[in-house]
């Protein structure tokens, strides 16, 4: 579960695990597709050698060879259905064929900085090589999302797809659960779009989106099973029953508090060349604002110094900028933030030059002569 409104991380676990991503894959063909194509108006005519791509795969919208659609409603049979027949047109139009739409799909995803993706096929079918892991998908979501046109296509439970010169009008059904208000088991009426899938390798998977209260939540759950959780005599498909109690459990709990204040006390560090001090206290610079459970505040959480040396040189003065910090809650890092001196600090001139080398020698010298000439 990711806050999309700061990027903090707020529960994770096995994030950087490849796996199998199902239909999750679709999210980055729309995405291909998105960015390749600005006219959502487009017609397309649909040709018989990208459905032969599919023959025998299921999860098909009813596209026929010779059927004119435009790229919307080709969007539309992507992210409702799931269709892998309109994927395999998609694919063919954009990428000249299904290796090459594959190829800008691996290209893309190198370039948002995905480490641990690599896509075989447009469709999210099950192969030794086609993997991906939970943060990896989550960067992919995110700039999907910064498409109006994708989270207004996938929040969308039922859609009619217009008559063509080859269907009559039909409507497809969303594969993604929580967005169904007739699945009472799964439905969220906060959630506001993307994908849902399942394959035999990848178990059962969704990504989400949901918003309230003016908090903003990215949901990823992969790998589930199906798991009579509630006791009701039926397996639930445990996916969307985790994205559920995550984001439940975000909207009940997390608040932003407040937890640094400006000039709140940090940590002190040895002073050099001041007569007056012999350390000088760091404080805040300014007043940091993180996404935590409700009722904690900047006395919950702690502080790890970094950025700084080991002691400072006077003079210093009040608000000179000497180090960071993170700022620690539970164990995770929830911000930074600057370190500065709360006072000022006079330079000692006899210090700073008693503490040179040549200075010490002449000093010594200089007392060892005086005393001998006591002496003789």
């Amino acid at each position: 579960l990711i806050s999309l409104d700061d990027g903090s991380v707020v529960v994770e676990r096995n994030a950087d695990t490849p796996v199998a991503p199902a239909s999750l894959t679709k999210i980055m063909t729309a995405l291909v597709v998105l960015k390749n194509r600005t006219d959502t108006n487009q017609i397309i005519t649909v040709q018989s050698d990208a459905l032969r791509n599919i023959a025998g795969t299921g999860s098909a919208s009813g596209l026929k060879s010779g059927e004119q659609i435009s790229l919307y409603n080709l969007l539309c049979c992507l992210l409702i259905a799931g269709g892998n027949d309109a994927t395999a047109v998609l694919a063919v139009e954009v990428g000249g064929s299904v290796e090459g739409f594959v190829k800008m799909m691996n290209d893309l995803a190198a370039e948002l900085g995905c480490k641990n993706t690599h896509f075989d096929n447009p469709y999210g079918f099950d192969s030794a090589t086609q993997k991906t892991t939970a943060n990896d998908l989550a960067i992919i979501a995110k700039e999907a999302l910064k498409y109006p046109v994708f989270e207004t296509i996938s929040k969308l439970n039922v859609y009619d797809l217009p008559e063509t010169n080859m269907n009559k009008e039909r409507r497809i059904v969303n594969s993604n659960y929580l967005v169904n208000p007739y699945r009472t088991t799964y439905y969220n009426k906060y959630v506001k779009g993307l994908k849902a899938g399942s394959s035999e390798s990848a178990g059962k998977c969704v990504i989400a989106n949901a918003s309230k209260n003016g908090y903003n939540y990215l949901a990823i759950a992969m790998g589930g099973g199906e798991l009579d959780s509630d006791n009701d005599g039926t397996a639930e498909n445990q996916a969307f029953m985790d994205a559920n109690k995550m984001f439940n459990w975000a909207f009940k709990n997390l608040k932003y508090e407040i937890v640094t204040r400006e000039g709140q006390f940090v940590c002190s560090v040895p002073l050099n060349y001041c007569w007056e001090l012999e350390t000088i206290k760091l404080v805040a610079l300014d007043e940091i604002m993180a996404l935590v459970p409700q009722g904690n505040d900047s006395q919950s959480v702690s502080f790890q110094p970094y950025d700084m040396e080991n002691s400072i040189n006077a003079p210093v003065k009040k608000g000179d900028k000497l180090g960071k910090a993170k700022i620690i809650f539970a164990g995770q890092q929830i911000g930074t933030v600057d370190l500065v001196a709360s006072e000022d600090a006079k330079l000692s001139v006899f210090l700073y030059i008693k503490s040179i080398p040549l200075v010490k020698y002449i000093f010594i010298a200089v007392i060892v002569l005086i005393i001998a000439y006591v002496i003789v």
